[in-house]
């Protein structure tokens, strides 16, 4: 039996083995797919992100770098005026106020040009007479001073030489295709071997990379687009008449290159310059930024996105971060947590399923195991108790035979004995193969009752010789009380029920054979529609974990002196139901054992 049992439970070791195999790997895939989507909807995300802040920021750069170049002087000539006499004025005679003079910005403070002499100027801060004449026409005695400390402290943190370098390195940046910056790790060979987690992550680092970098590069080409689109219908709607006369003039010698963005004071300060070369001279010209106000107003354009971001200056040494396209800023995000599956997910209701039905399927097979081992044990105990039931009787037959045959007993009184214990045992033989072969009978659904109606009274009066000759054989006494229910009529086959009932009494003239009280009661009782049959005795009783077990077949209960083959009791279950009735236990509360028959009454018409 053991070895049964083992490979039953290796067999289900190796299906749990199975089933939490397959079980991680569908949680695992699931978690990768989470992990997936929301790696696609964060990179989503960051691409609106930082389209929306170049959105922003494109047409105030695209304003910036649409200015003529004179406009960074505070007041610059007028050429063609008129008088109201329509008399021209002299080239130089008529002033007029750049609009930078009483420009303000909280995210472009001041906008400067410096030459070659490095001496810087500011059209927000005139000087000498434009000085005056602008204190006495637009601007007031606090935003000139503001802005003169403004251009003061710019000086002393950058000079010409820097600012032209920057400004060639940022165009020469511009410039440079992104193709060229960093190019896509190859595909692995269709029969490489797999890459272990490192390459993974390298591999899909430097995919993300090149994808952020041909995202920077469209988005840099839009935004100069814009810039270039905007460049040329803002400044001449703007500009008179003589001002485009004057630029047509200059226009072979003088070159505005791009507005470009230049880090400087270790990336905490930010300004746009542009080179702007004039009669062989090469100025640059730019405004400053106001960083935090800037990052501020870019950052607000993202919080429904991205409410944790920030923006930090790019270095050299950055490569392949988030880069907006308009000013060398990184947006840096907190990682986001997982969302990861959550709740009953269809792989995991799937997962669930088939762990029930697993479970269910290694507890139908335990149970079917333990039930045919359980079996196989019961009968192995039914053919022993058989044989030691037939050997008994057998060898008492044997005996008793040669003895009477060879005249051995001469006694009368002993011969009268010899005779009626043959009798006996052959009685007792007759009812042991005839309750075998009814069991068969009844397994294979062959037992058809034969019903006949009769009383009450009737039925146990046929039967009682036999229940008393029983009861008398074991020195007990049969009590047969039918009470009330004498003439009631019933439809049953009165050989199956003395059947069930002389087995029934059997079992009391076995296990109470030690009884004080020896007794054994047999009632009739009419309940409703049906017909109870009551025997109990007084022996010992069943114990209240054996009762359910008492009827199962080749079951055996009690001490093992005690005659029997364990079928009694099951065939008597098995003959009542035959019968359109039950046996049942009833609880006594260990006061003897008492057994119940019900059979249905007899029915009019």
């Amino acid at each position: 039996m053991r070895r049964w049992w083992w490979m039953f439970g290796a067999g289900a070791a190796a299906l749990l083995a199975v089933l939490v195999w397959v079980s991680l790997l569908v949680l695992e895939l699931e978690r990768a797919e989470f992990a997936a989507r929301d790696h696609a909807a964060q990179q989503e995300r960051l691409r609106l992100a930082l389209w929306r802040m170049d959105s922003w920021l494109a047409p105030r750069l695209a304003r910036e770098a649409a200015r003529p170049y004179f406009e960074y002087s505070s007041y610059y000539p007028q050429e063609r005026a008129y008088t109201r006499m329509l008399q021209p004025l002299d080239k130089g005679e008529v002033l007029t106020a750049s609009p930078l003079l009483t420009f303000g910005s909280e995210v472009f403070p001041l906008h400067f040009q410096v030459g070659p002499d490095g001496v810087f100027g500011s059209p927000q801060g005139p000087e000498g007479n434009q000085l005056e004449l602008a204190l006495q026409t637009c601007i007031g005695p606090d935003m000139a001073q503001t802005n003169s400390s403004r251009l003061e402290q710019l000086a002393t943190r950058v000079g010409y030489d820097e600012l032209l370098a920057a400004s060639a390195r940022s165009e020469g940046r511009l410039a440079q295709p992104v193709a060229e910056q960093e190019a896509p790790p190859p595909p692995p060979p269709s029969n490489a071997p797999p890459a272990d987690d490192a390459t993974r992550s390298s591999s899909g680092r430097k995919q993300q990379t090149f994808k952020n970098r041909q995202e920077l590069g469209k988005r840099a080409k839009t935004a100069q687009q814009a810039i270039s689109n905007t460049l040329q219908p803002s400044a001449l709607a703007d500009l008179s008449a003589a001002t485009k006369s004057a630029l047509d003039a200059a226009r072979g010698r003088v070159v505005v290159g791009p507005l470009v963005p230049i880090w400087f004071d270790d990336g905490r300060e930010l300004l746009f310059a542009r080179r702007v070369q004039v009669a062989g001279r090469t100025l640059v010209q730019g405004l400053t930024v106001d960083w935090p106000v800037l990052r501020d107003a870019l950052l607000a354009e993202i919080t429904d996105l991205l409410p944790l971001a920030s923006l930090r200056a790019r270095g050299d040494a950055d490569i392949g971060g988030l880069e907006l396209a308009t000013v060398p800023a990184l947006l840096v995000t907190p990682e986001p947590p997982s969302s990861g599956p959550s709740g009953m997910t269809p792989a995991r209701w799937t997962l669930a399923l088939g762990w029930m039905a697993a479970l269910l399927a290694a507890g139908a097979a335990g149970h079917s195991v333990r039930a045919t081992l359980e079996l196989g044990e019961r009968r192995s105990r039914f053919a022993t108790a058989v044989t030691h039931e037939l050997r008994t009787p057998l060898t008492t037959f044997r005996m008793y035979s040669e003895m009477l045959a060879e005249g051995m007993v001469s006694d009368e009184t002993a011969r009268s004995e010899y005779l009626h214990t043959l009798r006996d045992e052959s009685e007792r033989l007759s009812r042991l193969v005839e309750n075998v072969l009814e069991y068969a009978r009844l397994e294979e659904g062959r037992t058809a009752p034969r019903a006949t109606q009769q009383s009450v009274g009737e039925l146990l009066e046929s039967l009682r010789p036999d229940l008393e000759r029983r009861a008398l054989a074991a020195g007990m006494q049969l009590c047969i009380e039918t009470n009330d229910a004498t003439e009631t009529a019933v439809s049953c086959d009165p050989t199956l029920v003395g059947q069930v009932l002389f087995n029934l009494v059997d079992n009391a003239a076995k296990y109470a054979a030690d009884a004080s009280d020896r007794r054994v009661h047999l009632r009739a009782q009419v309940s409703g529609a049906n017909l109870h049959l009551t025997v109990r005795d007084h022996g010992p009783g069943i114990p209240a974990n054996a009762r359910r077990a008492v009827f199962r077949p080749f079951e055996r209960r009690g001490p093992d002196a005690v005659p029997g083959v364990g079928l009694g009791l099951a065939l008597c279950r098995g003959l009542a139901r035959r019968l359109g009735g039950d046996l049942d236990l009833d609880d006594t509360g260990g006061q003897g054992a008492s057994f119940r028959l019900v059979l249905p009454l007899m029915t009019a018409g």
